[in-house]
């Protein structure tokens, strides 16, 4: 008799489907089984690039690659043979320029490559042409940057996140402490609305100040009141004038003086956040100069260490992606087999015997039956 397969009852949603697989012990398990002899094939086999400097046998290096990895991981199952061709040859030619890396490699050695990727950066940087063609090249990216200069890049990561955190405290302050919204539902900028306020206030008591100046001028200041006074003059007139603009402009000097103790934190987070942006720069324009000392205090043996290290996390990364791919199949066959199958055979007979039932008792109702 033949059997059928059903899904575990505790298996309710497609949208469960995903999340189950990727972390299914059994899965997990052999991904990393495959990880791992993927690392006891690189350790076996990464002298053949240590030699490479003296032997320059790229293509032999290339076919000797395929055979050995492919040998050491199709036992897993994991990757049909394509897939685990597909790996080493990815990894050769498309990911990361490592064909073009390992040219280098062969004809400069392994400091000579690090030098070559350092003078890759710094062309690239200085090259004005393609700046202003807008193609804006990403130093920060280069594989070689985390690890020649970790500390540097820390530091750059550090100062980044001051920004990060000055901006949103820009933002949070704009935003006031209620954080309203206008009528079309858009935020309210507090800042912007306290500018305004301050704007108009100034503006309306512009004249007035002038003419206060005028009015409280000394004795030889023409149309002041002591100068009024000085030449005999009645100054009833100009005194009442004084009292009606002082109860006018000095309120509003009071609302503006408030509103400018309310815009001072802000404007010393400005101030912050323009310095914070300036160090962010001028530690960017530091990068060539800091990666040109760490490659030159790098000895032979370290910089062989390095640069295996990367071309093994290239690789790794490679081995990733191809079996991230593959689990994707494993889920996407799966959700197909839940949109045929999740209705059991019983669950339509049940469904249809139901239907039948209510539409035999319609025929009743109608006396058709």
């Amino acid at each position: 008799m033949e059997e059928y397969l059903d899904f575990q009852p505790m298996l309710t949603e497609r949208a469960q489907i995903k999340q189950r697989i990727e972390t299914d012990a059994g899965i997990v398990q052999q991904e990393e089984k495959l990880r791992q002899v993927t690392l006891n094939w690189w350790q076996e086999h990464q002298q053949r690039l240590i030699d490479l400097p003296k032997n320059k046998q790229l293509m032999k290096l290339r076919a000797e690659f395929l055979q050995t990895f492919e040998a050491a991981v199709r036992p897993i199952g994991l990757l049909d043979r394509f897939k685990t061709m597909g790996v080493i040859a990815s990894w050769w030619e498309d990911a990361y320029e490592v064909s073009a890396d390992l040219k280098r490699l062969a004809n400069l050695g392994f400091k000579g490559l690090i030098d070559s990727w350092v003078d890759t950066i710094r062309d690239a940087l200085e090259d004005t042409e393609s700046k202003q063609s807008g193609n804006k090249f990403d130093a920060l990216s280069h594989k070689i940057v985390p690890a020649l200069v970790p500390q540097y890049l820390q530091q750059l990561e550090d100062a980044e996140a001051d920004v990060a955190t000055l901006e949103q405290e820009k933002e949070a302050f704009e935003q006031g402490e209620e954080g309203e919204a206008s009528e079309d539902g858009e935020a309210v900028n507090f800042v912007k609305l306290l500018e305004e306020q301050l704007k108009e206030l100034k503006y309306a008591i512009k004249d007035g100040q002038k003419r206060l100046k005028e009015l409280l001028g000394t004795d030889r200041k023409k149309g002041s009141i002591k100068y009024e006074n000085k030449q005999g003059n009645d100054t009833t007139d100009l005194e009442e004038e004084l009292a009606n603009l002082q109860s006018m402009v000095i309120p509003k000097e009071q609302e503006i003086a408030e509103i400018e103790v309310q815009l001072q934190p802000y404007k010393e987070i400005l101030e912050r956040l323009k310095e914070a942006r300036k160090g962010v720069r001028e530690l960017k324009g530091l990068l060539v100069k800091e990666l040109e000392a760490a490659s030159a205090a790098l000895s032979e043996e370290k910089a062989q260490g390095l640069v295996l290290d990367l071309f093994k996390a290239d690789l790794l990364m490679q081995l990733e992606r191809y079996v991230s791919e593959h689990r994707q199949m494993v889920i996407a066959a799966v959700e197909n087999w839940w949109d045929k199958y999740k209705v059991t055979l019983a669950e339509i007979e049940k469904e249809e015997e139901e239907v039948n039932l209510q539409l035999s008792e319609l025929l009743k109702g109608l006396g058709y039956v």
